[in-house]
């Protein structure tokens, strides 16, 4: 896969932007990750913290890691782990979403705690989303992002990195098809922009227009 963008913008009813996007290459390998800082005290800077140790550690990983998609999995939910652990403690009321996304060749692994998301664009030109977020309505793990988007109770997320939680991440993998367009996005992309909206951001490659009172972050991928 090819990085192609990444673009974040600041809520209307925000302060602060409290998404944090980046990458990082390793020997042929690539890591994405994307966080979403909760609006419970310190999160952005949680959010921060968790994306610049995952990728300065994964630039430094070791090329018999990076050369195997299991090793190196391993070693992504290994990180986490030490995340969880070490960073955590230094913000106790914190808490956010994030999507890591390993690639490797033709072989994609995404781990995800929350309810960042990734999704591709169909051929019909619709949006595609593989993962399912962890928040109130979607307890099941059966609701659509639409359906879910409309729900009052979004924001009450069942899943995350926090001290106050234990760390339970989802694990998918994903085998990739030339010339398919990738997304990684915060929910406000996908839950506060319509269909249409998310759709002329990706093909602008801009998020002018594109109004939302949560902070919108997305990243695109070629593959």
């Amino acid at each position: 896969m090819i990085l192609q963008l990444s673009l974040s913008q600041q809520g209307t009813e925000r302060t602060e932007n409290r998404d944090v996007i980046g990458s990082a290459q390793s020997t042929g390998a690539y890591l994405h990750v994307i966080a979403d800082g909760t609006s419970k005290p310190a999160s952005g800077e949680l959010a921060r913290a968790l994306t610049h140790y995952l990728l300065e550690s994964f630039s430094r990983a070791e090329p018999t890691v990076t050369s195997c998609p299991d090793k190196a999995t391993e070693w992504v939910l290994h990180a986490l782990g030490e995340a969880h652990s070490n960073l955590c403690p230094g913000f106790p009321l914190a808490s956010t979403s994030y999507l890591v996304l390993l690639v490797m060749g033709q072989t994609a692994i995404s781990i995800h705690a929350g309810d960042c998301c990734l999704g591709y664009l169909g051929k019909d030109q619709r949006m595609i989303w593989l993962t399912s977020p962890h928040c109130g309505p979607n307890w099941k793990g059966d609701l659509s992002h639409a359906v879910i988007a409309e729900s009052s109770s979004r924001k009450t997320l069942l899943n995350c990195m926090s001290y106050r939680r234990p760390h339970e991440p989802a694990v998918n993998s994903v085998e990739t098809v030339r010339g398919t367009t990738w997304i990684l996005a915060t929910d406000g992309f996908w839950a506060e922009l319509s269909a249409a909206d998310q759709l002329k951001a990706i093909a602008g490659q801009t998020l002018d227009g594109c109004s939302t009172e949560d902070d919108v972050t997305f990243m695109l991928l070629q593959s």
